[in-house]
């Protein structure tokens, strides 16, 4: 944990600077450790700063899937591809999404079409 969070303020000279880039680097790399509640926090603070970014939803929803917050996970997906209905990524997470955890998708709406995938936006 250390190690994050000098990235972070090593990249910026002091964390209370941090921009969404930051944010968004330092979020990455605890995804890649597994550190899913870390990944979430920083990629809040980076939609603070980044309101509407859709790739911002999408990382944060596949961190809420991974913590097991199924329907926010759900809205999140949602919330992103409406904001970017051509975004394969999120389209592809939002079909995962749906195989993985069927049921969860049945809220009047349509599954988006395409192949299943799952994947962070390395944001």
């Amino acid at each position: 944990m250390l190690l994050l969070a000098a990235l972070v303020a090593g990249s910026t000279g002091c964390a209370a600077r941090a921009d969404a880039a930051d944010y968004r680097a330092f979020a990455a790399e605890a995804a890649r450790r597994g550190l899913w509640r870390e990944a979430e926090l920083r990629w809040q603070q980076a939609l603070e700063l980044q309101p509407g970014d859709a790739e911002l939803l999408n990382n944060l929803a596949v961190a809420a899937e991974a913590l097991g917050n199924y329907n926010e996970a759900r809205r999140l997906y949602r919330r992103a591809l409406d904001l970017e209905p051509g975004n394969e990524t999120i389209r592809d997470n939002l079909l995962a999404f749906s195989d993985a955890h069927p049921g969860l998708l049945d809220d009047g709406e349509d599954e988006p079409a395409g192949d299943a995938g799952g994947e962070t936006n390395g944001d």
